[in-house]
């Protein structure tokens, strides 16, 4: 989102800048301290590994139907790039942009003989940027991108980009609840959860999924359902990010994409901890179809509060419940913007993709597969670790998020608080892997800074603003905001349902082919 959801809001618009939004989003705290590279694991007992000579890769991009793109070719170096720019120094030895299953097989096959550690790869917003890693094959699944309507079931492949989902299938009046991001992957997004603006009425992205299509690291293809592997359903509907195979195909059940509201409202500072206050209280226990976020952000002209609001009901309905939320707050909002859209338009807004003329600009340039040559977007440099909380905070909690966004120095500081409760937290903790069905808030610390700034002032106050509100928070981490920095993430990910995941993994991948530092 798979993503932040900071909106940094106009009187006349939203302007997304994050990656539950565009995009800002989907990764850690200071650089990785753990190593990008794969642990050892065993060899294949049938035969001994042999390190890949020059002609095994001239040998293996023969075999594949899609494009295998190696260090001076000239697509190299937008190819093996992550969205997030903090990970160019990351050098893969290759990516293997597949076209069907049987390409991933051989690509597995090429990675098991002479033992090259494998990524994976859809949109390449890994928070941590294990969607690539130093010595690499990179899986890329972006040219498995179809999407269609079967019925009211989304026949989605896994390398399609969330714009692209929302726009094919508001065209027939039906979505997927998801992130903001446009060039966001569907598969990081619904593996590790997903949520978004329609998560309060519709779930989670994972709790829509009906069926999922895989190849093991075996070279098996497995079909997961509630009738066929069942387990593998299970896990991957939280749990499936880069962990038991690679998808290539997703079956989502869709529901109604009606008309929305979307709306936005700042307050002066002085009154943020009345807005805190009160907004932790309301945004939680709105109807269904009313999602929020409260938005605490400093970009170095001094701290503001606002609260993005977006709601599938009517205008009156949206307009009398931030009324109420403005008489919790005891002010009236200094700025409102509240506007009847489309369903498409409103996805197209938090996008960021709005103002373009062209549905092929909202993607990044290039001409490998997810890329358009008149692509507009642009890539960030940022860092984010999460919180949930499962009540809401007190007097003392409200002043230490306050003074943190006060303090931040040496970039951009946001704070993001996204309302969850509704359809999301009537699923039972332990019917997906996705364990935080408790939860009434998550949190999202985003940092971020220039391309060429050494961003420490700023990464620093990231990690001092996390170890702040801890004592506040549950102790639980979002998964798809993966975050290298946590000592006990097994527990922060997956609660309860860490020992049964960890059984699975070793049932399906006994080698440790699909690894990376926080691999069950």
């Amino acid at each position: 989102m798979n993503r932040r959801t900071f909106f940094a809001g106009t009187a006349a618009a939203l302007t997304t800048v994050a990656a539950a939004s565009a995009c800002t989003s989907s990764k850690p705290g200071p650089a990785p301290a753990t190593p990008t590279h794969a642990p050892s694991r065993s060899p294949s007992p049938s035969r001994t590994p042999r390190p890949a000579t020059p002609a095994d890769w001239t040998a293996l991009a023969g075999h594949l139907d899609g494009r295998l793109v190696r260090p001076g070719d000239g697509d190299w170096e937008t190819a093996r790039r992550l969205y997030n720019t903090r990970f160019d120094s990351l050098r893969p030895t290759a990516v293997a942009y597949v076209r069907h299953a049987d390409d991933i097989r051989t690509a597995l096959s090429h990675a098991r003989e002479h033992e090259v550690p494998l990524a994976v790869r859809s949109g390449g917003h890994s928070y941590a940027g294990w969607s690539s890693g130093d010595g690499r094959l990179i899986v890329d699944v972006s040219g498995l991108d179809a999407v269609r309507l079967d019925g009211d079931t989304a026949v989605v492949g896994a390398g399609a980009r969330l714009i692209d989902v929302y726009r094919t299938l508001a065209a027939r009046g039906r979505t997927v609840p998801g992130g903001s991001c446009p060039t966001v992957g569907i598969s990081g997004l619904t593996l590790g959860g997903g949520h978004g603006v329609t998560s309060r009425a519709y779930g989670l992205t994972c709790d829509s999924l009906t069926e999922v299509t895989l190849v093991t690291a075996d070279g098996s293809r497995l079909t997961a359902s509630d009738s066929e592997n069942q387990d593998l359903f299970w896990a991957l509907r939280g749990a499936g990010n880069a962990q038991f195979g690679v998808v290539t195909e997703f079956r989502f059940r869709t529901h109604p994409a009606p008309r929305s509201v979307t709306g936005h409202l700042t307050w002066p500072w002085e009154r943020a901890a009345a807005v805190v206050a009160a907004w932790q209280e309301w945004g939680p226990d709105q109807p269904d179809e009313i999602w929020s976020a409260l938005h605490l952000d400093n970009t170095g002209g001094g701290p503001g509060v606002s609260v993005t609001v977006f709601s599938l009901g009517t205008y009156g309905e949206l307009q009398n419940a931030v009324d109420r939320l403005a008489d919790r707050v005891g002010a009236s909002a200094s700025g409102v913007s509240l506007r009847r859209r489309s369903y498409q338009e409103s996805m197209e807004l938090y996008a960021g993709c709005s103002s373009y003329a062209d549905d092929d600009q909202c993607v990044l340039p290039g001409t490998t597969p997810g890329r358009s040559p008149e692509g507009a977007l642009g890539r960030e440099t940022y860092a984010a670790r999460s919180d949930f909380f499962d009540r809401p905070l007190d007097e003392a909690g409200v002043g230490t998020l306050l003074a943190r966004i006060r303090e931040a120095r040496g970039g951009s500081a946001s704070i993001a608080l996204t309302a969850l409760g509704g359809a999301v937290n009537r699923v039972a903790p332990t019917a997906t892997a996705f364990v935080h069905r408790d939860s009434r808030v998550l949190a999202q610390y985003l940092a971020s800074w220039g391309p060429d700034a050494p961003g420490t002032a700023i990464r620093a106050w990231l990690t001092d603003t996390h170890r702040s509100m801890r004592p506040h928070a549950s102790g639980a981490a979002y998964q798809n905001y993966a975050d290298p920095d946590l000592t006990d993430w097994r527990r922060a990910y997956y609660g309860d349902a860490a020992p049964r995941l960890t059984r699975l993994k070793r049932r399906l991948d006994p080698d440790r082919v699909f690894t990376y530092p926080q691999a069950l």
